[in-house]
Order: structure tokens, then C-alpha cells, then sequence
């Protein structure tokens, strides 16, 4: 028998956007989830590997630490695609969770 301890549990009704952007023939789809759940951070997964990352709007300023948490590799991509994203990503500021009873 395992024992653990709960750390949260929490539901809450999430604001998701899906966006996609075609850059010199490469293409790159995103789901973005803004939460309370991530102190005014979104959660951006890239839909074509799953990998996912948690994102400042003010880390779109920073192309080289970007690059390492997108995983695109191509430096005039990722300038343009964080470009595209400052145009259609919201800032966001965390709200205390707006809980769900099941």
C-alpha cells in the first residue's frame, strides 16, 4: 500500500486558444492556456510534439531562451514566431483559481 500526500486538486474553467502560423513552409500550431493555476504564466504545448512549456508574454522578448523552450532550432523562425506570438497571445495576470464543485 503507497502512501502520499495530495498536494492540490483543483478544477477551474480555462481560457484556451489555438493558433497556428506557417513560416517559410514549416508549420507550427500551438494551444495556449491561460489559468490562474501558474502565477500569470500560460501554458503553450505545441500541437504536432506535445511538448509544452509555461510562458511569460515577456519571455516572447528573450528569442534565445524561446528558442530553447519551443525547440525550434532555426533563429529567423523563431523571430518571426515570437513575433506572431506578441500579436496574438494576450499578457496574462494570475486570478486566484475560480474553483469548480463537481
Amino acid at each position: 500500500m503507497s502512501i502520499y500526500r495530495e498536494l492540490y486538486n483543483v478544477s477551474e474553467k480555462a481560457d484556451v486558444q489555438f493558433t497556428g502560423v506557417d513560416i517559410a513552409g514549416d508549420r507550427y500550431d500551438f494551444a495556449i492556456l491561460y489559468t490562474s493555476m501558474f502565477y500569470g504564466k500560460s501554458l503553450v504545448i505545441c500541437m504536432h510534439t506535445g511538448r509544452q512549456t509555461l510562458l511569460e508574454y515577456e519571455h516572447l522578448d528573450d528569442i534565445s531562451n524561446l528558442s530553447g523552450m519551443l525547440h525550434v532550432d532555426d533563429e529567423e523562425d523563431m523571430e518571426i514566431l515570437a513575433s506572431f506570438l506578441k500579436e496574438v497571445m494576450r499578457p496574462h495576470t494570475a486570478r486566484p483559481p475560480a474553483t469548480v464543485t463537481r
